[in-house]
């Protein structure tokens, strides 16, 4: 009986606050783990805009739901494996309804009625991308593919089965979406003991969003461009030098004008300053490296640099400075101490 009640209660909400996003990407790779074992998660999240970082995530967790809400003070690119394991959804709270947002959900933009996320999915392997613009509060619920897939063919939810294999995400203000997005805000208030309802409904939102009002985005060459390209500027090519633009636009045989226009119509920058970007992470990710000796840390600092790219000392200490608002050996320094917190969040009585 002990053993049943264990089941039934909700576990604690948890909020995660990070000063770094090496420390975002552990936890976000562990707290994965949890909920799909058998998984070989990776993610990779980048700094796009400018100045001292703090982001924070507030995990709900509940028997085969994953259910977060995500802030950062700043713009980041999120990168993660696409999987045969989950399903996201996802939606932006507290966005006027008709404006826009610098929030991209794997190539959806997002807007109040947005709910996106679904080719986490829909690619076997492979990279998917989100954008989360600053100061935007994004819900994200993770729910199991078996039991999902079982539950459509049950339910013979065809529909709900053609949105998640054609599309990356859907505008919609039906009332399951609401309802859905209430249960959600309810969970993280109260505490729920069971995550069918999040089934249900998710399924319910994708069947009814085959009305003609509402907005579908599917796939296209654009997105799977943008996927290419963020994936090939991780790879570590075994020590040789960071790809130049033409040996990028050759290995995604694409034209550097395609390569600039998808740059700009994503991110609002050219597809330099996305490079650039992205190896300073991965450049300040070095630093933050608790395996390696801090000693070791202060003597490969300029090698580290060097390694991606940036062979002019001086440029690149203002250039790292003026986008993380710290030098090199303010990162090396930080990083011998704690930068996560974790607080418990008390929740009202159901």
């Amino acid at each position: 009986m002990n053993g049943l009640e264990l089941d039934m209660k909700a576990r604690k909400a948890k909020e995660y606050v990070f000063g770094d996003l090496l420390g975002m990407e552990t936890h976000c790779q562990n707290h994965y783990a949890e909920y799909f074992s058998k998984s070989n998660f990776s993610c990779n999240v980048t700094q796009l805009s400018k100045g001292e970082l703090l982001t924070s995530s507030i995990c709900a967790p509940i028997k085969n739901v994953h259910l977060e809400v995500f802030k950062s003070n700043q713009t980041l690119l999120y990168e993660e494996d696409a999987n045969q394991n989950s399903v996201a959804f996802c939606w932006i709270k507290g966005q006027d309804t008709m404006s826009g947002s610098s929030t991209i959900i794997g190539g959806h933009k997002m807007r109040s009625p947005s709910i996106a996320g679904f080719n986490r999915l829909n690619k076997a392997g492979g990279n998917t991308w989100d954008i989360v613009g600053a100061h935007t509060v994004l819900c994200c619920m993770s729910l199991k593919w078996e039991k999902l897939k079982d539950q459509i063919d049950q339910m013979n939810a065809y529909n709900a089965y053609a949105r998640l294999e054609e599309c990356i995400g859907i505008d919609t203000e039906s009332d399951c979406t609401h309802q859905l997005r209430r249960l959600f805000e309810q969970h993280f208030e109260f505490g729920l003991k069971c995550g069918q309802a999040f089934y249900d409904l998710a399924i319910a939102t994708l069947e009814e969003s085959s009305d003609n009002e509402n907005l579908i985005t599917e796939r296209s060459d654009q997105t799977d461009l943008i996927e290419d390209l963020v994936k090939l500027l991780h790879e570590d090519r075994l020590g040789l030098p960071p790809l130049r633009i033409g040996e990028i636009t050759k290995f995604l045989n694409a034209e550097e004008k395609s390569l600039s226009e998808v740059c700009r119509s994503n991110f609002d920058m050219s597809i330099l300053e996305l490079i650039k970007s992205i190896r300073l992470e991965q450049v300040k990710k070095s630093y933050l490296n608790s395996h390696v000796p801090t000693g070791l840390r202060y003597f490969t600092m300029k090698k580290n640099a060097e390694y991606y790219g940036f062979k002019n000392w001086n440029t690149f200490e203002r250039l790292y400075f003026r986008t993380f608002s710290q030098s090199p050996e303010e990162t090396i320094e930080k990083a011998s101490k704690s930068t996560v917190f974790v607080s418990d969040l008390l929740r009202s009585r159901s």
